[in-house]
This record gives C-alpha cells, structure tokens and sequence, in this order.
C-alpha cells in the first residue's frame, strides 16, 4: 500500500503561505494583535458537528503560518478564506479519525518531530516563539493532528490498485507526450581522489577487468555490481554523464572530474529513442496511483462535508466547492 506523503497533509497549512514573503519585524499593530484578551479568543469561530470551536483554536491552527507569512498578507481576504478551508476540512478529518480510532506510532512520531525541529533550527523556533508569541507545543499538537489525518486518509486510500489493462489504457493516451530518451548502457567509477582514478585506469589498460577495479576503487553504490548502471537515461543524472554518450560501444572514457569525484565511464550500447511502455511503466503507473487516490480523497472529503453541520459564528459559509 502506498502512503500518503507526510508532506502533503502535515504542513499543508503550516507552510501553505510561507512563500508570499520574507519574515519581517512585527510593527505596533501586530503588536496589538499579539495581545488580544482571552475573552475574544473564547468566542465562536465555528461550530462542526456540534463541536464548538473557539477562535483562539483556529489562532492556534494558523498560527505557525502567520509567523512565516509577509504581514500584509495576513489580511488578504483570499488567504483568509483559504485558512478557513483548511481548517474545517482539517477538523473535519480529524472528528472522523477519532470516530475510527486512529492512532498513530509514538516512537515515529517523536521521529517526525525531532526533524522537524532540526530542520527549522533550535534558534529560529526559538526566536519565533519570542517574536511572534508562538506556543511550540500548540505546533507539535497541530503535527499530531495532522499525523492522525494522515493515517486516516492513507488508510482510507489503502485498497487502490492499478491494473496491467489500465496502465497500458494509459500508456496509449499519454504516448504522444512522453519524451523519446536515450538509453546509455554503462560502467561507471567514481573515487575520491585523482590518483586512486588513475590507478584504476592503469589497471584496466594493463588487462584487469573493470569489474574487478570497480570492486576494489570505486565508492559508487554500483560498485558491488562492477559498476554496471544498466541501461539509464544520462539526463536525469548529473551533468558528467553525458561525456558518456562522446563515447563509442567498448570505448573507455579517460579521468573525469566533477564535483561529486573522479569518474571513469565505459560505454557498453546505446539505445536511440525509446519511449516503450517498459520503460515508461513504472512512473505512469505512479502518476495513475496519484490520480486515482486524489479522486478517492475527493469523493471521501465531499462526503464528509455533505454529512456535517458546519456554522460559522459570524453567519459566513465556505464556497460551494471547499476543495
């Protein structure tokens, strides 16, 4: 079963406004805001299911998106309205997986927090809490919310399956728009330094297979397979491997340099303009699995707002279409 990833739901709204600016030092009006009285956080913001929820808790929900916003964003209607939805929809989600009892792995969790922290930077966590009042724990419960959400929504899409007949339905229809790529079959050494490449290039002119010299020089992954890539696609490698296609089947490249080390390529075949239904298969299979699993959650989601009761406390509604 393919999980969701954490990444799309966990910091969906923590992160969602982050790119509409630079952080910026909070002027006397944020100030004031900073110092709204309990009494108004208390008030109703909106009621879902019959479970009131407090404008203090949807102050909570945003707040780590707020830190990282451009102040004068914080009141663009658009993005307001967007917070709104993610907020309801994020409630929503997380009624039901109480209703179904999820929980999630604590030791994972603890995992998926310590990153996050490493991430951010003690210092800057830290200096957001004292700049924008930031209440850290009130985040790492927002995490644990969204972990829930996640294992909700991944459980939920957990039975998707993609059928030889549908991908090859797919292939068909995607065929035109596939790129025709280059196949480079190749041997590939890499070392740290420039004389221990060499030395590996003397060896291989003095009779010794470049298997057994990839074995005992190279540091690549692919050297317990005598530095045999197989047949890859150089483009999406990095830039050093496209001296390979200047070469000729059997012909041994001499020390390369880049940054990731000293290479040494040797050309085995080369197969021109392939866009096969093997070759493409596993990532049309990936993108239909992502197609079919973005309807499934659509379809769950509307069901859910079909089925709720959801009131807004100053009389607004979200739009006819939340998603």
């Amino acid at each position: 079963m393919k999980r969701l990833p954490f990444i799309i739901l966990i910091v969906a709204s923590m992160v969602l406004f982050a790119g509409c600016g630079k952080k910026e030092k909070e002027s006397a009006r944020e100030q004031d805001t900073k110092t709204e009285d309990a009494e108004d956080l208390s008030k109703p913001f909106v009621t879902i299911n019959k479970e009131v929820l407090t404008k203090g808790d949807f102050k909570d929900f945003i707040s780590y998106t707020n830190a990282m916003m451009d102040p004068e964003n914080r009141d663009n209607k658009a993005v307001l309205e967007s917070l709104k939805e993610d907020f309801v929809r994020h409630r929503l989600l997380l009624q039901q997986a109480k209703k179904q009892g999820v929980k999630i792995d604590e030791k994972k969790f603890k995992e998926l927090l310590d990153t996050f922290k490493k991430e951010q930077g003690e210092q800057t966590i830290t200096e957001m809490q004292k700049q924008y009042d930031l209440d850290f724990d009130k985040i790492e419960e927002l995490l644990r919310q969204r972990v829930i959400v996640t294992e909700l929504l991944s459980d939920e899409t957990g039975n998707i399956t993609v059928s030889d007949r549908e991908l090859k339905y797919y292939y068909e229809k995607r065929k035109s728009e596939l790129s025709d790529v280059a196949l480079a079959h190749i041997l590939h050494i890499v070392t740290a330094d420039e004389k221990k490449a060499r030395e590996a290039l003397t060896m291989m002119n003095k009779g010794i297979s470049f298997a057994e010299v990839a074995q005992k020089y190279s540091i690549a992954p692919e050297a317990e397979q005598g530095g045999d890539l197989g047949y890859i696609d150089v483009s999406s490698y990095p830039d050093i491997f496209s001296e390979v296609l200047k070469l000729k089947p059997g012909e041994t490249s001499g020390v390369l340099k880049s940054e990731f080390g000293y290479h040494i390529f040797r050309l085995v075949d080369v197969k021109e303009k392939v866009n096969s239904f093997d070759y493409y298969k596993a990532q049309l299979k990936d993108e239909l699995y992502g197609i079919k699993q973005e309807k499934k959650l659509k379809d769950y989601i509307d069901g859910l707002y079909e089925k709720s009761e959801i009131v807004f406390a100053d009389g607004s509604s979200l739009p006819s279409d939340p998603q």
